[in-house]
């Protein structure tokens, strides 16, 4: 245990007293003011004229002043080594007793930026500015289980590609693919499709503080701007978060509500499941479990739209009449639900919901890598993991990568 005496009593004491690391022990303060000397500051310490050194055994002297050049001579004065002398304000010095000083500036920056995002983000979210209207995700399942509607969705991934930007690492920029977004969202309503936008541009009261903010820090000024040139005020648009039921809210009871309703929409039917291969979606859990059937169609993990043509061949060589496709391929599954539903296949991109319901089964707090299976947002910069489930692989009909 390093013991130490700081000196100044002043602006910047509390600061740099808790920069000091837990391994240091503070004796007391040093401070040239006579109207100081003698009295208590703050955590039981006291402070002590500067010829209080003279007597005293320590480690280290913290120089908390940033006019510290008369403070060294007095220093000098006193014979202490400059080896025990450590100025706050001086780059380099006190590593080894003071914490991070570039990390405590990052979470401070962090901090400021949070706070500008917050403030640009207060019109909308409290109403002052005019936002989309989005209808709740019980809404929208409800609608797709009572007309057998199919589902479409937009997210931010989807959105940074019809900006032509890099957003989710499974999909790389595709000029192709961004155009057919842009058709799609821009197109006249069709009867048995449900367009659903996520929920990022209003009230964000219903997420955590950390889903919140981290909306707020995508949806700048700037990029608001370039999202809403493809927004329809008059439109009836849903949540795409329906997906995402789980982590981002406050209040996750909600959760089990919205993964009954989806059951519901397959209960007692054959499903064509579309996915990225060693998804293993369904695979391990019971999201499944009511269904007559599964047939599953494996595709690329990694920039599935170079595949669609054979993907959408795939499917219509497997899909029976009657049968539900499930799609789980980025924002080629945006696509790809809205051509199959113009065609009169019913189709639901169901994105991230297997891992939303590990995680909801788990009581996870944060994305966690599910055993056995390719967790799209954990397993960005890891192994894949191959599914060697025998159920899941008597399962699967076709694979395309």
């Amino acid at each position: 245990m390093k013991e130490v005496y700081m000196w100044g009593a002043g602006f910047w004491a509390d600061y740099v007293y808790e920069n000091i690391k837990c391994n240091c022990r503070v004796l007391g303060l040093i401070d040239s003011d006579i109207t100081k000397q003698g009295k208590g500051w703050k955590y039981n310490l006291n402070i002590f004229m500067p010829e209080h050194l003279q007597l005293a055994t320590f480690d280290y002297l913290v120089i908390t002043i940033q006019k510290y050049n008369e403070v060294l001579k007095i220093c000098m004065k006193f014979g202490i080594p400059k080896e025990k002398i450590i100025v706050y304000w001086r780059d380099g010095e006190g590593r080894d007793i003071f914490e991070n000083r570039s990390v405590k500036i990052a979470n401070l920056e962090w901090k400021i930026k949070r706070y500008e995002c917050r403030l640009n983000n207060f019109p909308y979210e409290y109403g002052v500015e005019k936002t989309p209207v989005i209808h709740s995700s019980v809404e929208l399942l409800n609608r797709i289980i009572t007309t057998g509607v199919s589902l479409s969705r937009f997210g931010d991934g989807e959105f940074e590609l019809m900006l032509e930007r890099e957003r989710p690492w499974f999909q790389s920029v595709n000029l192709e693919l961004a155009e057919r977004l842009r058709q799609i969202i821009s197109a006249d309503e069709v009867e048995n499709i449900i367009v659903a936008i996520a929920d990022d541009f209003g009230c964000l009261e219903k997420y955590t503080e950390e889903a919140a903010d981290g909306i707020r820090m995508y949806m700048t000024p700037e990029k608001r701007k370039s999202i809403m040139k493809f927004i329809d005020m008059t439109r009836k648009y849903y949540d795409a978060y329906v997906t995402r039921p789980y982590l981002i809210y406050k209040d996750r009871k909600n959760a089990e509500n919205i993964f009954l309703l989806f059951k519901k929409i397959w209960d007692g039917r054959s499903i064509v499941l579309v996915e990225g291969e060693n998804a293993g979606i369904g695979i391990g859990n019971d999201l499944f479990s009511n269904v007559i059937e599964i047939k599953r169609i494996l595709c690329p993990q990694q920039n599935a739209w170079n595949k669609y043509r054979e993907i959408m061949e795939g499917i219509h060589s497997v899909a029976k009449p009657g049968e539900l496709v499930c799609v789980s391929l980025g924002p080629t599954a945006t696509v790809i639900t809205y051509d199959l539903a113009k065609e009169g296949i019913q189709a639901i991109d169901i994105g991230q919901l297997d891992n939303e319901y590990e995680w909801f089964i788990r009581n996870a707090e944060n994305r966690m890598q599910i055993p056995g299976k390719m967790t799209a947002e954990v397993n960005q910069k890891c192994e894949y993991y191959a599914v060697k489930n025998s159920e899941y692989l008597l399962q699967v009909v076709k694979r395309i990568v």
